[in-house]
């Protein structure tokens, strides 16, 4: 080994680019080492662990000696993020990204570290997630902000886990609880209270979708729709952009 390199580099200048609509249940950030470089110089290297992190400088995910490392992430990304454990052996170091949402929108960075510490390889990735727009008229009846899951992840996957179901704003209050099949108006903001409705019969439909009365320009806003399984996991995540005109 001693005609190898102790120390290299391999920056990928150009940032490529990944397009996702919100609701998706996952996205790809590609990253898969060319067989060459990871075999022949990387692997001799002993690469010791592999790092994706933010613009934010935060912690998406860290694979460490061949294991996932879930106590290193940033709080926003537990639970959300998969690689490849047998990375070492196939050079994928792709980062899988669970129920993308707009606040996922931005630059990652992947960096893999030898042993001695030293970054052999970097690479960048920006995500763009789109979000649904609905638009509508201030003063019209009613509004909806649409979600129907396809049937098969809704009965073969969700139905037996799904605990709730919450649509929140921006600014993070609730707009609309339903648990374990029942409106629950108590939770809602006081901005929201019987101006929404969602079916009362989803667990058996699927269909999230929410209906807000009387929309007008205050109501202009992003809302989120998490459904959450009995153990608090979020199990699907979606968007709508809600913008009102005449207002």
């Amino acid at each position: 080994l001693s005609s190898c390199p102790t120390h290299f580099v391999l920056c990928c200048l150009s940032v490529h680019q990944v397009e996702v609509e919100s609701g998706t249940e996952s996205v790809l950030l590609p990253l898969k080492v060319p067989r060459f470089p990871w075999f022949c110089i990387f692997r001799l290297l002993q690469v010791d662990k592999v790092e994706w992190m933010d613009g934010g400088n935060r912690t998406v995910h860290v694979n460490q000696n061949g294991h996932n490392q879930p106590e290193e992430q940033n709080w926003l990304y537990r639970t959300r993020t998969r690689m490849d454990e047998n990375l070492l052996k196939t050079g994928d170091l792709s980062l899988t990204l669970s129920w993308p949402t707009d606040e996922d929108e931005k630059t990652y960075i992947c960096s893999v570290y030898s042993r001695k510490g030293d970054v052999l390889m970097e690479k960048q990735v920006w995500l763009k997630v789109k979000v649904q727009q609905v638009e509508v008229e201030s003063g019209t009846a009613s509004v909806l902000l649409p979600l129907k899951v396809p049937r098969f992840p809704w009965f073969c996957i969700f139905r037996l886990q799904v605990d709730k179901v919450e649509w929140r704003d921006r600014d993070n209050r609730k707009v609309h609880v339903n648990q374990n099949g029942h409106n629950q108006p108590e939770e809602q903001n006081h901005l929201y209270r019987t101006r929404t409705r969602v079916d009362e019969n989803l667990l058996k439909t699927g269909d999230l979708s929410l209906t807000l009365r009387r929309p007008t320009g205050g109501d202009k806003n992003l809302y989120t729709c998490r459904v959450y399984s009995r153990k608090g996991d979020v199990l699907m995540m979606k968007q709508v952009q809600l913008k009102v005109k005449g207002q």
